[in-house]
């Protein structure tokens, strides 16, 4: 039993709350993103909020915060982060590095938190519809353990009704065995700034191995 919970610990405490920040682009200078995310299992929540903010052509700020009580465990960060360009081109693949600073908690003890992550994207077009391909590899350092993260996404956009976006997370710490999640979903448009992201979230690991995710992505 201690191998499956260390990992579902290490797990919430240093993942990221989704992939819709497309963290191979840069916010627009004077622009920003807000997302706000909640995951139900039966076995607890996980709160979500993610914020980046244009600085620059060359510089985008944000913060990163996650909270969680699934299985009765108490976890969350807090992160700063700074996006620089690597690739940015209007077509083919962009590039980025994001360095993230900041705590994680395990239990009742909040540490020191670091995070590398190289990330590349790309638009699409499949059988006349549009989309975008975004992976992220990130390296991350905690007193809790450190570890790699692989984390993808896929999805379509629609001019009228729901729009499908299938999302990958995978963790491999040092020391301990792969956790994986998948979460098909979809988005909703609301507004020419809002979207609405439904969907499940099946994974390898904890007691309840499917949940529901809800989460508002907002453009300002």
């Amino acid at each position: 039993m201690r191998r499956p919970i260390t990992i579902f610990l290490f797990l919430h405490v240093v993942m990221t709350t989704s992939w819709a920040q497309a963290g191979a682009w840069l916010e627009q200078t004077g622009s920003g993103f807000l997302s706000t995310s909640i995951r139900a299992r039966e076995t607890g929540t996980e709160l979500g909020a993610y914020a980046s903010y244009g600085l620059s052509r060359n510089l985008t700020f944000g913060l990163d915060i996650n909270q969680s009580d699934d299985s009765g465990f108490q976890s969350a960060h807090a992160l700063a982060f700074a996006r620089l360009p690597l690739r940015q081109r209007k077509a083919g693949w962009q590039l980025a590095v994001e360095l993230g600073a900041g705590l994680g908690q395990r239990d009742a003890d909040w540490t020191p938190m670091q995070r590398l992550t190289l990330s590349a994207g790309r638009a699409l077009s499949w059988r006349g519809r549009d989309g975008w391909l975004a992976v992220d590899l990130g390296r991350e350092w905690h007193d809790a353990g450190d570890a790699w993260k692989l984390d993808g996404t896929l999805g379509l956009h629609r001019s009228h009704g729901p729009a499908p976006i299938v999302q990958v997370e995978l963790y491999q710490p040092d020391y301990g065995d792969l956790a994986w999640k998948i979460l098909p979903g979809l988005r909703w448009h609301l507004s020419p700034d809002r979207e609405l992201l439904t969907g499940l979230e099946w994974r390898s690991f904890g007691e309840a191995r499917l949940g529901l995710k809800v989460e508002l992505w907002h453009r300002f």
